[in-house]
């Protein structure tokens, strides 16, 4: 190859790679990986509890007068609950989320007036919930969970032999509602949840008050705030 083939050819590529520089200068920058969508929530919720019969007895709890006696027409009184948690949306239709709750103190009585006292709870739930379509802004879901409950029995002056007392049970719920979405990042939570409170004990001094087979109907609002593309 003579020498002017070889300058033609390197000016060529010297053009070519000129021209691949300019193209390139021009050309806009890649963009940025779209950054990963947080599954966490936070939740807040507040609602009342309407609360199922329970079975009340007593416990004598010295001989030889030894037994139970059963209250009559027995009442649970309805009470109000506060609670707060966090979640994570798993799949776009199934989410997790752990809560800690409180129910106020709800007053026990029953007909003949010989009852008079009241159980407040301290409780915690891990649930799960499906959502099942999303129509415009709502969200309708249904769910469930289990936990824990500490249950305190307290202010008894009636019967005036029973102390108060605490202890622990397994709880379970079952529950439905509706999510409306407010803002992307935002959403109102109203539903409707049973629970299986399981049983209420006092102290023995000497002797014992067992509250039995407690349940309720709740009714509950709450918001909840995602931390997706936060």
């Amino acid at each position: 190859m003579n020498f002017r083939n070889k300058l033609l050819i390197g000016c060529a590529m010297a053009a070519i790679l000129g021209v691949g520089q300019a193209i390139s200068a021009d050309l806009p920058p890649p963009p940025e990986p779209e950054p990963e969508e947080s599954c966490l929530y936070v939740r807040v919720d507040g609602g009342y509890s309407f609360q199922h019969k329970p079975d009340i007895t007593k416990t004598v709890g010295y001989a030889p007068w030894g037994g139970s006696t059963e209250a009559t027409n027995e009442d649970l009184e309805d009470t109000y609950f506060i609670e707060g948690g966090i979640g994570c949306n798993v799949w776009s239709n199934f989410r997790v989320d752990g809560v800690l709750g409180y129910r106020g103190e709800a007053d026990m009585s029953e007909a003949f007036n010989g009852l008079d006292g009241n159980v407040s709870t301290f409780y915690g739930f891990l649930n799960a919930y499906y959502d099942i379509i999303t129509w415009g802004r709502l969200t309708p879901y249904i769910g469930g969970g289990i936990g824990f409950a500490r249950h305190e029995i307290n202010d008894i002056s009636l019967p005036a032999t029973v102390s108060e007392g605490k202890n622990t049970e397994f709880v379970w719920n079952a529950q439905a509602g509706v999510a409306v979405s407010v803002t992307h990042n935002l959403a109102l939570d109203v539903g409707y949840r049973y629970v299986d409170w399981g049983d209420a004990q006092s102290g023995s001094n000497p002797d014992t008050l067992n509250v039995d087979d407690m349940a309720s109907h709740d009714i509950r609002v709450g918001l909840r705030w995602s931390f997706k593309n936060w």
